[in-house]
């Protein structure tokens, strides 16, 4: 722990000095409203952070209220007091804001919210560049289909007359073989 970390931390003792709260009424405090209270336990010791000795004489009026210790958490949580959360883990202990944790998935949500934004307006372009491509592919369509009735037509029409001019040569070689073998000579 660094200088300045230490210097905004005191002991049970000075705490208890400054709040006229006695040492084993503000450890019970720590241990009860600990959500609230910015603090370390350092093996048997606790160490206080400055900025949660007017919140301990607060906790202490309320409880001279008379207020039970529910009521005295529903009363610091309907504040908007800042709620803790302790943290711990092999390396460090420490805590955590939970408003500083909900500011941060507030903004990671904004970002998301920005990004899926995005991808909505892309899809959106992706689905009119879709319905053109569509557009272009049923005009295509309908050309080659007018092109293949063009072609059909014209190879019926050359059939017509290919079947037309089998059907004159047929009738003509059917004179042919009517004729005589002196017609045939003379070329009547």
């Amino acid at each position: 722990m660094n200088n300045f970390e230490s210097a905004n931390f005191i002991g049970v003792p000075e705490a208890s000095e400054y709040t006229n709260i006695p040492p084993e009424t503000l450890k019970r405090y720590l241990i009860n409203h600990e959500q609230f209270l910015n603090f370390k336990k350092e093996g048997r010791r606790y160490k206080i952070s400055i900025e949660s000795l007017d919140l301990l004489k607060k906790i202490r009026e309320l409880y001279s209220e008379g207020l039970l210790k529910e009521d005295v958490n529903d009363n610091l949580a309907s504040d908007g007091l800042p709620i803790t959360i302790t943290v711990k883990n092999q390396e460090e202990k420490g805590s955590i804001s939970i408003n500083d944790e909900l500011s941060e998935i507030k903004k990671m949500l904004q970002q998301q919210e920005q990004q899926m934004t995005q991808q909505m307006q892309f899809n959106q372009k992706l689905v009119e560049e879709l319905q053109k491509v569509s557009q272009t592919n049923q005009e295509l369509k309908q050309m080659i289909n007018r092109k293949d009735a063009e072609l059909i037509g014209e190879l019926r029409k050359g059939l017509s007359e290919s079947k037309k001019m089998i059907e004159e040569a047929s009738a003509s070689a059917e004179l042919e073989k009517k004729k005589t073998w002196w017609e045939k000579l003379i070329g009547k």
